[in-house]
């Protein structure tokens, strides 16, 4: 059909080309067009100040009377003691598998020297059974190989590979797409002599590779032992033809070992490989040193009780929980101090004394331990002292500080006495035990009969190890724990530890000249048994050996040295400090409901009591009554509770259309159309939930699958 001329006329001739090119400086039409204004919002001002009131994420405490600047000064505090503690942890999960990541980017530099032809090197890396740790583990793989190796690394989980083709996508695609701009990646589709190449196709890495030569291309299995065996082999047998034109290595991380792993593969796949197998260091040493870095260091703001450690150890113990778990936990004991307390101001130096309220001080003077420092104060006379702290607030201000700075003393205190009770593995706890014992009961003197005892019984060899390492602490502190060398501030400690490890030294040279070896009198050596036969009868008793010159002046020594060491090395446990509560958090209930949730409980008290979540004046009733206004799901339950195994869906339907519909002596009810959705709708919100499912015995019944409290 013909097209009229006028209509024909109408149309443009570029309503019919394929393509356009748009130039607006060609056209005049875009050179006359005014430039486009910035739209400005004349409530800009107002945002602005708004910014700051959405930065400040803490709550004003004292029933919302505290002023914003304390609670501004609250958050900073916890937002400037967390980045310390965070850069600490950051350093140790750095440093942690340094000696691995050499050992690994070392074998890869040398394979290519002595790795044998068709062969790809491989390296097993035995990551333990924490697999959720692997994640920083095979990050800190992939820095260090790209920078030392100059290789392209290809991290692998065993979710990214559901099957050949979607690995070699993954491959190709990360090692062409990192540093490469349009152009390449053009020529990376089509080829230089115009084939075209598909994105799985190795031929395409191979021509990338062509103008981007790279040493190695490390594909990294992070769970390994997660990848099907199949799949694994294949892609093994793949890498092994294309080895003499892309120069593959291969990353596995195993978890059990490399014996288990090599079992589930072909013996064909295994012979493809050239490895080695490398250790990491395990999770639990990673945790002790973030335990002594976070936890124990010397100059942590908040000190946190040995309760809530003792339960953040002992889940990440039996549930091997990963490390991030760890921290996290960690960081939410430290936001719920700071959030909660409103008396962490104290804590700050720059704090202006006239940001202080009256609260704060009613607060302070409400506190168990001062309150027990006042009574104590009256029963020793010191009425006047006990007064003033009662009444007047720069007496009570200048105490707080004195308390805080004397709270800085004993962990100081505290921790080199902890370094002496570690030295020579006198003890059998670990660190970390005598920690927590430490805070929350001091070190007593059962704890220092302990240790002097184990210090009497050992053989001069033993206590000259002891020596050293107690020295060791006085000359160079402890880097660990944040401890610098404390020689002149306990002079009369370091001169005897250095005078009795000097005789002990000698009495050993003197004891061997003579042939005799040296011992005390505590010693199970000096314990002889003396057998007498009286009347052809057996007597056995115990006696005591003779002991030399040099047995007697060591027994001396020894009796010197424990007896300075129970004179000095005890120390009161944190709660027996004043002020504590400012400075030392022990609470588990917050840690328990964020990081060991109970779903089925909190579930089970949702539908027993709705009031409680939405706090609404419809749900509030008394005990476990039923009105009509509770929802549908809520009256299901209550009835569903007071039922057997098997339910009977009428007779639940007649009972909750008894409650809820027009009948009913409350109110105003439903008719039988809305109830019946309401009670299908309920119905299938408990299926949901996991508390019926569709009888086989009865089709007209749902079977119970739960029952409150079991």
């Amino acid at each position: 059909m013909a097209i009229d001329e006028p209509l024909g006329d109408s149309f443009e001739e570029k309503q019919h080309q394929a393509a356009y090119i748009f130039d607006p400086l060609g056209e005049a039409d875009g050179a006359n067009r005014p430039a486009k204004r910035r739209k400005v919002s004349r409530h800009s001002n107002q945002q602005e100040a708004g910014e700051t009131d959405s930065w400040l994420v803490f709550q004003p405490l004292f029933g919302g009377s505290e002023h914003e600047q304390c609670v501004r000064l609250r958050q900073q505090l916890f937002e400037k003691s967390w980045s310390q503690i965070d850069k600490r942890i950051r350093h140790i999960l750095r440093k942690a598998n340094e000696s691995t990541l050499g050992d690994v980017a070392s074998f890869l530099q040398a394979t290519p020297d002595h790795a044998p032809t068709g062969k790809i090197p491989s390296a097993f890396v035995i990551t333990g059974s924490n697999l959720a740790s692997q994640y920083l583990l095979f990050e800190q793989f992939s820095e260090t190989l790209q920078s030392q190796v100059d290789a392209k690394v290809v991290r692998l989980r065993s979710g990214d590979a559901s099957n050949l083709k979607a690995a070699l996508k993954r491959i190709i695609h990360d090692v062409t797409s990192r540093e490469t701009d349009d152009e390449n990646d053009l020529e990376l589709a089509t080829g230089k002599d115009g084939r075209k190449y598909l994105n799985y196709d190795l031929e395409a890495l191979h021509a990338h590779l062509k103008s981007n030569p790279r040493r190695h291309i490390i594909i990294a299995f992070q769970d390994s032992e997660a990848f099907e065996s199949g799949l694994l082999s294949d892609l093994i047998s793949l890498f092994s033809s294309w080895l003499n034109r892309i120069p593959f290595a291969l990353l596995f991380g195993v978890a059990t070992s490399v014996e288990l792993f090599q079992a589930r593969l072909l013996k064909s796949t295994c012979q493809c490989l050239y490895g080695d197998q490398f250790d990491v260091e395990q999770s639990s040493s990673i945790i002790d040193k973030i335990f002594k870095a976070v936890i124990a260091y010397s100059d942590v703001p908040l000190r946190l009780g040995s309760s809530l450690v003792s339960g953040l150890l002992e889940r990440q113990r039996d549930q091997v929980s990963s490390i991030p778990v760890f921290v996290s936990s960690l960081k939410y004991a430290y936001m719920c101090h700071f959030y909660a307390n409103p008396l962490t101001v104290f804590l700050s130096d720059d704090k202006r004394d006239d940001v202080l309220q009256e609260e704060h001080f009613e607060a302070v003077r409400s506190l168990s331990s001062f309150r027990r420092h006042v009574e104590t104060a009256i029963e020793e006379g010191k009425v006047e002292q006990a007064r003033s702290l009662l009444d007047n607030n720069p007496q009570l201000n200048e105490f707080l500080h004195n308390s805080i700075r004397e709270s800085c003393r004993w962990s100081l205190g505290l921790l080199r006495k902890l370094r002496i009770l570690t030295a020579g593995n006198v003890l059998s706890t670990d660190f970390a035990g005598l920690y927590l014992d430490a805070i929350s009961n001091g070190i007593d003197t059962d704890r220092i009969a302990e240790f002097t005892d184990s210090i009497k019984r050992m053989q001069p060899s033993d206590v000259t190890v002891f020596l050293d390492q107690v020295l060791d602490g006085f000359e160079n502190g402890d880097p660990s724990l944040g401890l610098d060398p404390w020689t002149s501030e306990d002079n009369d400690s370091y001169l005897l530890f250095t005078r009795t490890l000097a005789h002990i030294k000698a009495l050993q040279t003197d004891a061997e000249r003579k042939g005799n070896p040296l011992r005390s009198k505590y010693s199970g050596q000096t314990k002889v048994l003396r057998t007498t036969v009286i009347a052809q009868k057996v007597q056995l008793s115990q006696d005591t050996a003779t002991l030399t010159r040099e047995d007697t002046l060591y027994t001396e020594l020894m009796d010197d040295l424990v007896q300075h060491l129970q004179e000095t090395i005890h120390c009161d446990g944190a709660r027996n400090l004043c002020m504590n509560e400012i400075w030392l958090f022990d609470s588990k209930t917050p840690y328990k409901d964020v990081f060991i949730p109970r779903p089925r409980g909190v579930v089970e008290r949702a539908l027993s009591r709705p009031h409680d979540y939405l706090n609404c004046s419809c749900c509030e009733t008394k005990d476990t009554q039923l009105v009509p206004s509770l929802p549908p799901v809520a009256i299901l339950y209550q009835l569903y509770l007071e039922t057997g195994s098997l339910i009977n869906v009428a007779d639940l339907w007649s009972t909750y259309y008894a409650i809820v519909g027009e009948e009913n002596e409350n109110e105003e009810g439903l008719d039988e159309q809305a109830a019946l959705v309401l009670f299908y709708r309920g119905l299938a919100e408990m299926r949901a939930m996991g508390f019926v499912k569709q009888s086989r015995k009865k089709a007209d019944h749902v079977a119970k699958l739960a029952w409150r409290g079991l």
